[in-house]
């Protein structure tokens, strides 16, 4: 007598791709529309969304800025039945005024100011989750626990996977001596984005304040060494986007680097007379 199979699994159906853009969760929806088969264009239009959304995430609007770009020009040859569906919910001059909106805010010091300054930003579902990120560690800078807390709550309402609301949540825990409460937030902000810096200093932090100096150490080199990697692409980011703003910056760098080459040959040429 053999014994039984083993039940299979239950298989989970796909997600309904108009559910998760109505969601804005582009990550899951280029995923399932991989998945459905959907057409090579319709899924580059949804991974351009799912990158712009990391790189506002990451408060890179540079980088943020060009995807928008490249989403307005894919959408607008888009022909699938779900582009009206994605036009409704991406209005790219709106974003671009939204993410520009969010840039200039990062100086301001005045919670009613930002408020009005970002009305466009969180009107806009894609920068929602920043601008209030943004009001979020205001308050926190004012010393305003509870309106950073409630600000921070609503950006990860409107965007779970915002790994940055999710680490200002535990330096309000940090700052409170909650050292225990943070470190568990900051574990869960490096399971949401390895690659953060912050996360992984600001978990060095929380530990040594336990008394495991040595394990905060490693966190917080760990950081450093994300960090470094992280400015460096910022920097190329801006200045491509210095290059795709001012097209005639790239001949005077070919310029400058034709003057160089000339500098070094003269050099060469002396020394061997």
């Amino acid at each position: 007598m053999t014994a039984d199979a083993p039940p299979s699994p239950p298989v989970t159906p796909p997600a309904d791709l108009t559910d998760l853009i109505r969601a804005g969760e582009w990550r899951r929806a280029a995923a399932t529309a991989n998945v459905l088969g959907e057409s090579a264009d319709l899924i580059d239009v949804l991974q351009t969304l799912r990158v712009m959304q990391d790189e506002i995430r990451a408060r890179r609007y540079a980088g943020a800025r060009h995807q928008l770009a490249t989403y307005q020009e894919a959408a607008a040859d888009l022909q699938h039945p779900l582009a009206g569906e994605l036009r409704l919910y991406v209005h790219p001059e709106a974003v671009l005024e939204a993410l520009n909106a969010l840039e200039a805010a990062q100086r301001e010091t005045d919670a009613p100011a930002l408020a009005q300054r970002l009305a466009g930003a969180l009107a806009q579902p894609l920068t929602r989750a920043e601008a209030l990120n943004a009001q979020g560690v205001l308050f926190a800078m004012l010393g305003e626990e509870t309106q950073a807390r409630a600000a921070l709550d609503a950006a990860r309402a409107a965007d779970p996977g915002h790994y940055r609301a999710l680490t200002n949540l535990g330096n309000l825990d940090l700052e409170a001596g909650r050292f225990a409460q943070a470190e568990t937030i900051y574990r869960d902000v490096i399971r949401l984005a390895p690659e953060y810096d912050g996360g992984h200093h600001n978990l060095g932090v929380a530990v040594r304040r336990q008394g495991r100096v040595a394990e905060g150490v490693r966190y917080i080199r760990q950081g450093q060494r994300l960090a470094m990697k992280r400015s460096r692409d910022d920097t190329q980011a801006e200045v491509k986007e210095q290059f795709r703003r001012n097209p005639n910056l790239k001949y005077l760098r070919l310029a400058v680097l034709a003057v160089l080459a000339l500098i070094i040959f003269l050099a060469l040429r002396g020394a061997g007379s």
